[in-house]
């Protein structure tokens, strides 16, 4: 993942939303429930607010909205039945600015079901989902946890963490941390002001980011392992039958690494190539001003 698609995100609607609040005045201003089928999909589209995604045996969504005055006044809140699913709405009444709004939704599906999620500010949660899901905020943190099946997340302004995870994921992140622990399959993560941290299995690695550390701690077979850093070290654990062909890189620090010997003599700058055990895919790490660390376990 290249991290100039991050900026892509538009950061207009960070500016359209206004100031979110935590306020303790939010109530009970929309509820509906809708009969569904397992295996169809959720779509949201909210002009700001939290979600929040939970899983039942029910076929049905229930939607519940809560918010303060600014919400009830000035947003208008819709959920209707689709040909694919569900679809969820809180569109804004005029283009008056908020001052002090306040929106959380609630929203409860059946256990397989796929999600696509939008808002242009607050934090998005997911919980327990069968299901392919694709996540997006221009304003908030993102947060999924027990999921099977493909996942997309992006943010422009927050953390992104991931946790058990059976399916392909793929994050960016323009100010935040991501973690991924406990996957089983493909993961592809960049972000431009955080750190990485990856934990998981079976798998090719794509991390980059611009301004933190990178952490991998990974089991199986090597599938393609590609990790840089503009700014930070890179630290990775391996099973100790790793098969790659390495290529390791620092401008201004140094290499510690289980599975090869390494110059010493630069100070500078170090750079190693070699098989790890039979060589095989790819294993590829490289920072301009930090350490590089692969341990073997």
């Amino acid at each position: 993942m290249k991290l100039t698609a991050i900026f892509k995100i538009s950061l207009l609607a960070i500016i359209f939303m206004g100031k979110l609040t935590l306020a303790d005045d939010a109530r009970l201003l929309f509820e509906k429930t809708i009969s569904t089928q397992s295996g169809k999909e959720l779509i949201t589209s909210l002009v700001a607010g939290g979600i929040e995604i939970s899983t039942w045996d029910k076929s049905e969504v229930n939607i519940k909205v809560f918010g303060n005055d600014e919400a009830q006044e000035k947003i208008i809140f819709s959920a209707e039945e689709t040909s694919t699913g569900v679809k969820v709405e809180g569109k804004q009444k005029d283009k008056n600015n908020f001052r002090n709004l306040t929106i959380r939704v609630e929203i409860t599906v059946p256990k397989n079901y796929d999600l696509k999620l939008y808002s242009s500010g607050g934090n998005l949660t997911v919980k327990d989902i069968t299901g392919k899901i694709e996540t997006n905020t221009s304003g908030g943190n993102i947060s999924i946890d027990n999921s099977r099946g493909n996942l997309e997340a992006y943010t422009a302004g927050g953390n992104v963490a991931i946790s058990v995870s059976k399916g392909d994921v793929k994050v960016s992140t323009s100010g935040g941390k991501i973690t991924v622990d406990d996957f089983d399959g493909n993961v592809d993560v960049s972000t431009a002001g955080g750190d990485i941290v990856l934990n998981g299995k079976n798998g090719r690695i794509d991390a980059s980011t611009a301004g933190g550390s990178i952490k991998l701690d990974y089991e199986g077979k090597n599938m393609g392992i590609d990790m840089s850093t503009l700014g930070g070290n890179i630290t990775a654990t391996l099973p100790g039958d790793f098969d790659a062909d390495a290529d390791i890189g620092t401008l201004a620090g140094k290499i510690n690494c289980d599975f090869a010997k390494v110059q010493k003599e630069n100070h500078v700058s170090s750079f190693v190539r070699a098989k790890f055990n039979n060589g095989g895919e790819t294993f590829k790490c490289t920072t301009s001003a930090g350490n590089i660390t692969v341990n073997k376990r």
